[in-house]
């Protein structure tokens, strides 16, 4: 299993890593500090997940800390043999006052791959969030459309311990035509941006996406045929509702 953990605290006028761990292949870049937050890049010494990795990430956001979580390059979920899989467990904590921009890198099934992901993110009334996840169909370019045998990803969100977001997604193409009405319908990639703690109304008129309200934040839906359009228009909502005493991500 590889593990990685992190700390973001107050420190004065900036946020600080006050700890961090890691084990092979996973590590960090060093942090890079901004006026108002601070960004971490995760890296990875391998060329992308392998059949039998297991990812362990726990993200730790002390109250009045600005953290923004970022990787390096597209998550390569390589092939699997029959029975093998690959998995990513996330735990994130944001504490009152705390704020967390977790930008994973869009996710890239290559064909015969079985990936399990499951993300678990407790927050406070007080915290503030964007958590962005995108998926391709597989490598597009290389005619490998919906070729990985299976794909699972389960966010869950609480605050103050009630389940306020769940977000739960199987992508089986062998069952389902992937291509068709309520999946990708034509599109090569998919996006989903959930939003607490900040005001996602004023979103830039777009007819490739589509906005719904949870029990508490919203969550932002896209198609498209690049992980590059979609997380363009995530980020210019964001900068839309930076103007309304959101941190300057």
């Amino acid at each position: 299993m590889s593990r990685l953990y992190l700390r973001a605290e107050r420190n004065g006028d900036r946020t600080v890593i006050t700890e961090s761990s890691f084990t092979s292949p996973l590590k960090i870049a060093s942090p890079f500090y901004f006026s108002d937050f601070t960004e971490v890049m995760m890296m990875s010494a391998s060329a992308g997940m392998l059949e039998g990795d297991e990812y362990d990430i726990r993200i730790h956001v002390c109250p009045g800390a600005s953290l923004k979580f970022t990787g390096q390059s597209f998550d390569k979920i390589f092939k699997c043999s029959e029975g093998g899989n690959i998995i990513r467990k996330v735990k994130i904590n944001v504490e009152g006052g705390g704020r967390l921009m977790y930008m994973q890198q869009p996710a890239i099934p290559f064909a015969g791959s079985m990936f399990k992901g499951e993300t678990d993110i407790r927050l406070r009334s007080d915290s503030v969030l964007v958590f962005q996840d995108v998926v391709s169909c597989g490598r597009a370019a290389m005619n490998e459309q919906f070729m990985f045998r299976e794909y699972r990803s389960r966010v869950s969100v609480k605050m103050d311990g009630k389940l306020v977001f769940l977000d739960n997604v199987r992508l089986a193409p062998d069952e389902v035509n992937l291509n068709g009405t309520g999946f990708y319908e034509g599109c090569t990639h998919s996006g989903m941006m959930y939003v607490y703690g900040t005001d996602v109304a004023d979103i830039p008129e777009r007819t490739d996406a589509a906005v719904t309200s949870a029990a508490a934040g919203k969550c932002v839906r896209m198609l498209s045929d690049s992980a590059q359009s979609i997380t363009d228009a995530f980020q210019s909502i964001i900068i839309v509702n930076a103007k309304k005493n959101y941190v300057h991500f």
